[in-house]
């Protein structure tokens, strides 16, 4: 922030701050009543999905997120939802390259790669991703993937996970180790030490290790305890994700169409269903009946993230100091667990976090994942990006990007917005009235350093 963490005015001009300093209310054109709340930079969600529904920008806006990166597009489908549902955030996608959309299926060679790349970024996408854990390539073809990313100065990003390794700690060790010393964004840390192969403490330990030794691989992770179901299904009505079958089976329901009925129906997994312009979870008689009539595309398991890994890696750091996870992110935006503001609380509650390195976490380094150096900071000079949180609450109350207004007092107001993309996308966002934004948008070399901040 701007090293100020007592009460304070904030002014804002022609979308930037010019000043922060106590007594310049009088001297404004307008003013926001803050009184009681604490101001912190725009919340940056370097990790969430909008595609499953369109109201998936309204679902972030609410939760005080002002910038957001979309992880599976494809960049089309979030471009429409965004003209005709946007909430005035700025937004990247990454769209992800899918085996059963590719002639190579789950092996493509470098060409088709390089092709599915190059289409994406004239749809207008920031970047690609590999969905590793539910739909994954082999190994070789996964390397290619952040080999091609890496050399074009692509961004890229990977649910870890390939035909030879799951989505557990032996697929993010795979995928290091694939990468080969190219950077790339390493997706929601947390999913990975879940006591699937080791203890949770022994898979935590092996996850710091190999980020400690990777400083090239940039990363976030999210608190909630719920875990994603994308519920595409194949000709027999069996569920296509490889983690929503591992789920299901870990949970001791078959990983077919009759086990997605019979969890739902026990409440152990709940569908996303939409109502009053917001998405909901739905379980039982009513959340079956989606799955059997087709409206349910998206659900969640809850119970899935030990609180011993959501809270370690939500607060770890390296031998230097910085920490070790750059970013606590929600995995949410359609998927209702957008809970940066209500999962840090009790963090900062018990020392974890303090509100300079919230503010870090969840504004400064994930704005410089994405390259963004005129966001992540209450200073003059800086976008004006602020999010008001509600400390009774402990929710986000009121937002803005670049000085206008998204949120206010719990209530979504904003529209549009604008779109991070390559130079070869900005037509693609401008023909939907969207603002485009381009930007060289590789993986940074990352400065996890962020001194005082508030």
């Amino acid at each position: 922030m701007s090293g100020v963490t007592d009460n304070t005015d904030i002014a804002v001009e022609n979308g930037l701050i010019v000043r922060v300093e106590p007594g310049i209310d009088a001297s404004a054109r307008e003013t926001v009543d803050a009184e009681g709340l604490i101001a912190v930079p725009g919340i940056v969600d370097t990790h969430l999905h909008l595609t499953p529904h369109a109201y998936g920008e309204r679902m972030t806006a609410a939760a005080g997120v002002t910038t957001c990166i979309d992880m599976a597009g494809p960049a089309s489908r979030v471009l429409d939802n965004k003209a005709k549902e946007g909430c005035g955030l700025t937004v990247a996608v990454l769209s992800a390259i899918l085996p059963d959309k590719l002639p190579g299926g789950n092996n493509p060679g470098t060409s088709e790669i390089e092709a599915f790349i190059d289409l994406s970024l004239v749809d207008g996408a920031y970047g690609v991703k590999l969905l590793g854990g539910h739909f994954p390539l082999t190994p070789e073809a996964s390397g290619r993937m952040v080999e091609a990313s890496a050399r074009r100065g692509v961004y890229m990003a990977w649910h870890a996970g390939s035909t030879a390794a799951g989505s557990d700690i032996v697929g993010m060790r795979e995928a290091v180790t694939v990468a080969d010393g190219h950077p790339f964004h390493l997706c929601h840390i947390n999913g990975y030490c879940r006591g699937r192969v080791k203890s949770v403490a022994s898979e935590c330990d092996e996850a710091a290790a190999l980020l400690e030794a990777h400083p090239e691989i940039v990363t976030e992770s999210y608190l909630s305890a719920r875990s994603a179901a994308p519920l595409a299904a194949d000709e027999n009505g069996n569920p296509k994700s490889r983690v929503v079958q591992t789920n299901l089976k870990r949970m001791g329901y078959e990983p077919t169409r009759d086990g997605l009925i019979k969890a739902t129906l026990d409440g152990v997994l709940s569908v996303i269903l939409p109502g009053n312009g917001m998405l909901k979870l739905v379980s039982g008689r009513e959340g079956a009946d989606a799955l059997l009539d087709g409206r349910a595309a998206d659900g969640s398991f809850d119970r899935v993230n030990p609180v011993a890994s959501r809270v370690f890696l939500a607060t770890a750091k390296r031998a230097d100091g910085t920490f070790l996870v750059d970013g606590i992110a929600t995995d949410g935006g359609a998927i209702p667990r957008n809970v940066i503001v209500e999962g840090s609380f009790p963090l900062m509650d018990l020392g974890g976090l303090s509100l300079a390195e919230f503010a870090a976490k969840t504004s400064l380094l994930p704005a410089r994942m994405l390259g963004l150096s005129n966001k992540g900071r209450l200073a003059p000079g800086f976008d004006a990006d602020i999010t008001l949180i509600s400390p009774d609450q402990r929710r986000a109350h009121s937002s803005f990007v670049q000085g206008r207004p998204v949120l206010q007092a719990g209530r979504v107001v904003g529209t549009g917005g604008a779109v991070l993309c390559a130079a070869e996308g900005a037509a693609a966002v401008r023909a939907r009235g969207l603002t485009a934004l381009p930007v060289a948008a590789g993986v940074p070399t990352l400065d996890r350093r962020f001194g005082h901040l508030c």
